[in-house]
C-alpha cells in the first residue's frame, strides 16, 4: 500500500510539472500602425478591448478604432475596422477616378521567396514601367503606397484577409496592380572566344632605294597564331505573372508570360511586355 501511494504521488508531481513546462499560448492584437500586443484578450465591447500583456498582470484598454485583428489562442482570427465606402470620405469611388498603385510585386528565386528588398525593386521598376506606358493615368508613387498599407496595418502576412476593393479603398486609387516574378536558374552556357593573326609579306625583293624588303629567311607562305578562351555562363528562366484589379474587387487584366531571354534580369523586358499588352496601354 505504500509503495502505491508513493507511485501515485510520483506520478502527480509529473502531471504538474509536464503541465509547468507546456508554453502558454497566447492570444496577439495586431494594431494599425503595425504594433502586435501578446497576451490574454479579458473582454471585448463596441468600442474597446480589455487586455493584459504576457507576463504581466495591468488591464488595458485598447480602442477598437485602432485594432486591424485579434488572432486568439483558439486560432480563431477576428477581424476589425473593416472600411465603409459610406462612412468614410476618402473612399469616395469619384474620388479613386484614374488612380493606379502598385503593390510590392512577390518575387521567386530557385523556388524561394527573395528579400523584401527585391520585392520593393520591381514595384519601384514596375512604376515606372506602367507610368510610362499609360496615360491619362495618375499613378501613385511607390513609397506612398507602402506608407499607407503600414497605416492600414496590411502586411504580406495578412493582406490576404481583404480583398482587392478594400486594398484600393485604403490607396484611395481606381486600380490597383499585383504581380509575381519567377526566376529559376536552368542550364550553364559555355561560350568559347578566339583570336588568331596572319602575316604575308611573300617573297623578299629590293626596292627603288636598294632597302631589302621580307624576309630572306622565310619561304613567303602565311603565317598565323591562335589561343582561345571559354567561359561557362549561367541561363535563367523567368516569368511574371500581373493582375489589375479595380476598386470594385474585380479582376480588369490577368496574363502571365515567359521571357524568351535567358538573363537573370530578363523580368525588366517581360514587364514591358506585359505593361504593353495591358488595358492601361496606350501608344
Amino acid at each position: 500500500m505504500k509503495k502505491s501511494w508513493v507511485y501515485f504521488v510520483l506520478l502527480l508531481l509529473c502531471s504538474f510539472s509536464l503541465g509547468a513546462q507546456t508554453p502558454e499560448i497566447n492570444d496577439v492584437i495586431l494594431k494599425t500602425n503595425g504594433e502586435e500586443m501578446i497576451g490574454k484578450v479579458q473582454s471585448i465591447s463596441d468600442n474597446d478591448v480589455h487586455f493584459v500583456y504576457q507576463n504581466e498582470s495591468i488591464d488595458y484598454t485598447v480602442k477598437v478604432a485602432d485594432i486591424v485583428k485579434i488572432t486568439f489562442s483558439s486560432g480563431r482570427i477576428q477581424f476589425f475596422n473593416k472600411f465603409d465606402t459610406k462612412s468614410k470620405p476618402d473612399s469616395d469611388l469619384a474620388s479613386h477616378h484614374n488612380k493606379v498603385a502598385v503593390l510590392p510585386f512577390g518575387f521567386i528565386r530557385d523556388q524561394e521567396f527573395s528579400s523584401d528588398q527585391m520585392s520593393s525593386k520591381i514595384q519601384e521598376e514596375s512604376y515606372d514601367i506602367f507610368d510610362k506606358y499609360s496615360s491619362g493615368l495618375q499613378f501613385q508613387e511607390p513609397r506612398t503606397t507602402n506608407a499607407l498599407l503600414i497605416k492600414a496595418g496590411v502586411q504580406n502576412n495578412n493582406i490576404d484577409g481583404y480583398t482587392m476593393g478594400e486594398i484600393c479603398n485604403i490607396l484611395g486609387v481606381e486600380f490597383v496592380i499585383q504581380g509575381i516574378v519567377t526566376v529559376q536558374k536552368t542550364n550553364q552556357s559555355n561560350v568559347g572566344s578566339s583570336t588568331t593573326t596572319s602575316k604575308s609579306k611573300g617573297k623578299p625583293y629590293v626596292d627603288s632605294h636598294g632597302h631589302i624588303v621580307g624576309d630572306i629567311f622565310g619561304n613567303g607562305k602565311s603565317k598565323s597564331t591562335s589561343f582561345g578562351v571559354s567561359t561557362n555562363i549561367q541561363n535563367y528562366s523567368t516569368s511574371i505573372r500581373v493582375h489589375i484589379y479595380n476598386d470594385k474587387g474585380n479582376s480588369i487584366f490577368n496574363k502571365d508570360h515567359t521571357s524568351f531571354w535567358n538573363t537573370q534580369d530578363a523580368y525588366k523586358i517581360t514587364l514591358k511586355y506585359l505593361a504593353k499588352h495591358s488595358p492601361f496601354y496606350k501608344k
